[in-house]
């Protein structure tokens, strides 16, 4: 516990929260949560999904939270239904329910709960709780297609003075690929069960997608209207808004503004400085003379606004020479602390460290993003530590180097802070490393167990911890690792806190594949890696014949709305992060059999090029740019990888390279910062195009695209943005944007009506004809909406 913090929630009752829309088949279940589960010595075959769904229950939200470890009296906390649709049976609540081959340990708590409801309509819960009883709504749709394509709503409101009313717009949209019928699209609307407005008072229009509500049904307090949309297969996203009695509307489920034209840039700490072990938040904030090392004014010249670094609290990898991946801090040790070697000599509290960081960061406009890895902890925090009654011997080596456990402490406050399955788990010669109920781990090793979010002692002080890093910290976001492995009842709640502490305050996900689901009241902006990124490394592999059309870029992001993503919600465009393949490493060597001395500097060139035309891609198309430190600086070629060579057994197996490992020989995931050499030219297109964003609206996330199609075998695309539709817009703000993914620069013909001058450049590139040329990329000013054929290669 830190000295003198006093965490604080704006949560005011027990009461559950915001009503949900659900689908009949389609539970808020809360399943056993193992990515490639050990079943070593069970005899069965467990096939466990944690993305089947999501994660989800309906908990108790918490008027009071604490720093120290506390549970709560399950015998004060009771779910019933109180109200079910005609044909339901009523038997819609559970608890704990095993999903799985692997059975689910429960503790029998039953503080919260799990739903599915068996017929439409609407289901009325209540929860008797140590301030009373407290109703909630949940409405149920139809059950839905799998394959189908979701709908959309984008709710906003408008007061009316005549009418003493607000004209609720749903703004109700058919997924692009749908083929329902725009008649099947509906609209349910529902009060929030907390406040003073009824869902009575919501007077649905004839049309079933718009609403109007009376200003006196408020009561004079704020009223939240939520709702979603269904078109007879599917069902959209969860949005809500506020009205307020001076007839103002807000609508809180909304990115931060200063995200609309914002360039993330991740940066894994301890390789900053660009050797081993001399990184610390001094070097983050000033350089470093003798490593050659740049701070915060480095990120400030690239023109960069917001910075997250991965984990910096005390972790198991980050003191462990040689740790797996290396020194990466996901294995938490401490959640209200900073590691002991990122803190400078001169600092009593280290908190204070990481505090000069943020401020040196905000001085110069830049947003800090704190990673807040939440899923799982380290093996050895003492609340988990707490758990063990008697260990055996150790059964391996190095960091994995743990003691059997014989028996657990049932008793420890923090026994049930963890997810636990009801069997052992068992070494291959049948050696029981862990008695049952045995932890699960972040694919289920035995160094990061999972917690469980049926804890209401645990749900306590996970968001005092958030409330330490949002409020007495300062930070201005969280990257949320694992996002998809937490409840989303609990990221509501985090999300309502850090929102009341700052109301920019930024929330951005880890969901492999994205999903939709997390947009709502959850999280502003989500990974894509499953398909922006991992596209863009396919556009850039080694093999030339195998390469990914470049078109493909463009349909991954059109494909967000396809899949259900509200035109509001922001998704990263990142060619690799922390845990994927360097773009630029593996556009030129092979992961499985590296040879860096063979690859000549015309295939580095080649590569560097290739690597400059995704990285416009991720400026030029929707979505929020992301820059892995180092990447600007052409980092796989000049930088110096993690792997310390011979007898350095990371990132191989039975003598062979693992292609995916994050330390691997010839890999450059978390390699040194290249700060003494570096290609000018390759930097300085970064900077360009980072001023380029910022300076052309049109390029932000809110401009239409509009797709060319040029059926054409040379490696470019070429499309429209379109911010005509959006209002004080910064340059023009319609233009044809050209991509060229070749080794040469290209003719590209268009109507004579386009501007020849390309806006990276700032130079005519044509020469009347209809014809220009576009080496890396090309922006060009059109006024008037272009034909789709009007473009060819």
């Amino acid at each position: 516990m830190v000295d003198g913090f006093d965490p604080r929630t704006p949560v005011e009752s027990y009461h559950p929260g915001p009503p949900r829309f659900v689908t009949v088949g389609d539970p808020i279940r809360d399943p056993v949560f193992v990515l490639r589960a050990d079943t070593t010595g069970l005899d069965m075959d467990a096939d466990i999904d944690p993305h089947d769904h999501g994660r989800d229950n309906l908990s108790p939200r918490l008027p009071e939270i604490s720093a120290t470890p506390t549970e709560y009296d399950p015998t004060n906390f009771e779910w019933s239904v109180t109200s079910v649709p005609e044909g339901s049976d009523g038997d819609v609540l559970s608890f704990a329910t095993s999903t799985t081959a692997v059975p689910r340990y429960d503790a029998g708590d039953d503080t919260v709960a799990e739903f599915e409801a068996d017929v439409p309509g609407r289901y009325r819960l209540r929860l008797d709780a140590p301030d009373g009883s407290h109703e909630m709504t949940l409405h149920a749709f139809p059950g839905t297609d799998p394959q189908a394509d979701p709908p959309r709503i984008e709710l906003d409101a408008s007061y009316d003075e005549a009418s003493d009313s607000f004209h609720v717009e749903s703004n109700a949209q058919l997924a692009p690929s749908s083929d329902a019928a725009r008649e099947a699209l509906s609209v349910q609307f529902l009060a929030d069960d907390r406040d003073m407005l009824s869902t009575h008072d919501i007077e649905i229009s004839g049309d079933g997608t718009t609403a109007t509500v009376p200003r006196d049904a408020l009561s004079g307090t704020v009223g939240r209207v939520h709702a979603a949309a269904h078109d007879g297969r599917a069902i959209s996203t969860q949005d809500v808004l506020e009205l307020h009695p001076d007839g103002t509307v807000e609508t809180p489920n909304r990115p931060p503004a200063w995200l609309d034209d914002a360039v993330i840039y991740e940066i894994f700490p301890r390789s900053w400085a660009g050797e081993p072990g001399e990184t610390t938040f001094e070097t983050l904030v000033d350089g470093d003379s003798e490593t050659g090392a740049r701070g915060v004014e480095y990120l400030d010249e690239l023109g960069v606004d917001a910075v997250w670094l991965t984990p910096i609290v005390p972790a198991m990898s980050a003191g462990a020479v040689g740790a797996p991946g290396g020194p990466h801090g996901y294995g938490t040790l401490e959640y209200m602390g900073v590691a002991a070697d990122l803190v400078p000599e001169g600092y009593d509290d280290p908190v204070e460290a990481y505090r000069d960081f943020v401020e040196a960061c905000n001085e110069r406009d830049i947003k800090v993003v704190f990673d807040l890895v939440i899923n799982h902890a380290g093996r050895d925090i003492y609340l988990f530590e707490d758990t063990i009654d008697r260990t055996g011997e150790p059964t391996d080596s190095g960091l994995l180097s743990l003691p059997t456990v014989e028996s657990w402490d049932h008793d420890a406050t923090t026994f049930d802070w963890f997810d636990r399955i009801d069997v052992p788990r068992y070494a291959e010669d049948g050696t029981v490393l862990e008695t049952a109920p045995r932890p699960t781990g972040f694919a289920d090793t035995r160094w990061m167990p999972n917690f469980n979010y049926e804890s209401l002692g645990l749900r306590s002080y996970i968001l005092a911890v958030a409330d330490f890093w949002a409020r007495e910290v300062g930070v201005d976001g969280f990257r949320c690792d694992v996002a998809y492995g937490v409840p989303h009842s609990f990221w509501m709640d985090v999300r309502e806190l850090v929102r009341s502490v700052d109301s920019e305050f930024l929330m951005l996900d880890e969901t492999l594949p994205n999903d939709p689901a997390y947009a709502a009241s959850q999280f502003d902006m989500h990974f894509d890696t499953h398909g922006f990124t991992h596209t863009a490394q396919g556009v850039a592999t080694l093999d030339p014949d195998s390469r990914t059309h470049p078109d493909r870029l463009v349909e991954d992001v059109l494909a967000r709305r396809r899949q259900g993503h509200p035109e509001f919600t922001r998704l990263l465009n990142a060619l690799e992060n922390h845990d994927e393949l360097r773009l630029l490493n593996q556009a030129v060597i092979d992961p499985a059999d590296p040879d860096r001395e063979s690859v000549s500097d015309e295939q580095w060139e080649r590569a560097m090029a290739l690597q400059r035309a995704c990285f416009a891609a991720t400026v030029a198309l929707p979505g929020v740019p992301l820059i892995y430190y180092g990447q600007e600086r052409a980092i796989s070629r000049y930088g110096q990888g993690r792997h310390r060579g011979e007898g350095d057994g990371r990132g191989i197996r039975d003598g062979e390279v693992v292609p995916r490992t994050d330390v691997r020989p010839g890999g450059r995931q978390r390699a040194f910062m290249n700060w003494a050499e570096y290609d000018n030219e390759h930097l300085s297109f970064y900077r360009t195009l980072i001023d380029l964003y910022h300076d052309l609206d049109v390029l932000g996330p809110d401009a239409a695209l509009d797709p060319i199609a040029t059926d054409s075998d040379v490696l470019a695309t070429a499309f429209v943005r379109d911010a005509t539709r959006l209002s004080d817009v910064t340059g023009p703000d319609r233009v044809l944007i050209v991509l060229n993914f070749e080794a040469d620069p290209i003719e590209v013909t268009v109507p004579r009506s386009v501007d020849e001058t390309n806006l990276v450049t700032e130079t005519a590139v044509g020469d009347g004809t209809g014809a220009l040329e576009v080496e890396t990329i090309g922006v060009f000013t059109l006024d008037a909406p272009l034909d789709h054929d009007a473009v060819g290669f």
